[in-house]
Parts: structure tokens; C-alpha cells; sequence
């Protein structure tokens, strides 16, 4: 894999965290650049999948969520946990619980935006607070779980 795409998130997260004052851990803030970058990723694999495959959104929506969900994956084990990047075995069963956790924190956001939509009728901002829920619940749950527990030897994150 390219390793142009990961530079670019680590000097971006760089720039974010010295901005920011180092608030928000490093690693956050490129798994959070990651995430961003996935979103485009998912419109633009959904959009060519309408066109090209099906008239399904559901199909092409789980298609597109796939492959998001493995971009995400793979940028954050060669970016924002590079120092503990996973590689042979070890990749694959991290993939697998990554896509278990994902999964999870996508159904925590729906159900934290759709109980806040519930309560004050603002779609927006309801939808900006499972955002956050659900990304808050992922990069903890696939930190613990994928590369703090698959990998070798955990090192700290080096802040360029």
C-alpha cells in the first residue's frame, strides 16, 4: 500500500494537535482523519455502485459501508497505530473484530441520535451527537481490542 495517503494523515493530525494545544490525544485526532477521509470513501464507492450495479441503496449502501469500513481499517493500522501496525495473521483477525466493534458503534450511534431526535425534534444536531458517540466508542473499542491486544509490542504513538 501507498504510503503517501498515511504521511499525509499523520502531518495533518500533527498540525491538528499542535493547533489544538495537544487537547485531544494524537491518535484521536487521526482516527478521527481517517474516519472523515472514510466518509468520502463511502459516498463515492455508494454513488458508483447506484450507477454502475444496482438500483438498490440498501445494497449498494452495505457495499459502500464495507468498503469504508476497510479503508478506515487499513489507514488506521498504517497511520494512527502505525507504531503497533498489525501484519500477517494477526491483520485478519484484527480486520474481523474491527468490523465487530464498528458495527456496534454504529448501532450505539443510531440509537444515542434517534433517543436525542426523540427528545428535541433537531435532526442535525441529534445526528452530530451520535457522531460523536459512535466515533468516541470506536477508536477506544478498536485501540483496546485490535491493536493494543493483537499487537507484538504496543510502543507509544510518536508525535512528529
Amino acid at each position: 500500500m501507498s504510503s503517501v495517503i498515511p504521511t499525509l494523515i499523520r502531518r495533518i493530525a500533527n498540525l491538528v494537535y499542535r493547533l489544538t494545544r495537544g487537547i485531544f490525544p494524537l491518535s484521536l485526532i487521526s482516527f478521527l482523519i481517517v474516519g472523515s477521509l472514510g466518509v468520502l470513501v463511502h459516498m463515492s464507492v455508494l454513488k458508483t455502485l447506484m450507477l454502475t450495479s444496482t438500483d438498490s441503496f440498501r445494497y449498494a449502501n452495505a457495499g459502500a459501508m464495507i468498503v469504508a469500513a476497510s479503508f478506515n481499517y487499513l489507514m488506521n493500522n498504517k497511520s494512527t497505530y502505525r507504531e503497533t501496525s498489525l501484519t500477517g495473521k494477526r491483520i485478519i483477525a484484527g480486520y474481523l473484530i474491527y468490523l465487530t466493534i464498528t458495527s456496534l458503534g454504529l448501532g450505539l450511534s443510531l440509537l444515542i441520535s434517534g433517543e436525542i431526535y426523540d427528545r428535541i425534534q433537531l435532526p442535525m444536531i441529534s445526528a452530530l451527537c451520535g457522531i460523536v458517540v459512535g466515533s468516541l466508542w470506536n477508536y477506544f473499542m478498536s485501540y483496546n481490542f485490535v491493536w493494543k491486544m493483537l499487537s507484538p509490542k504496543p510502543k507509544p504513538i510518536e508525535q512528529n
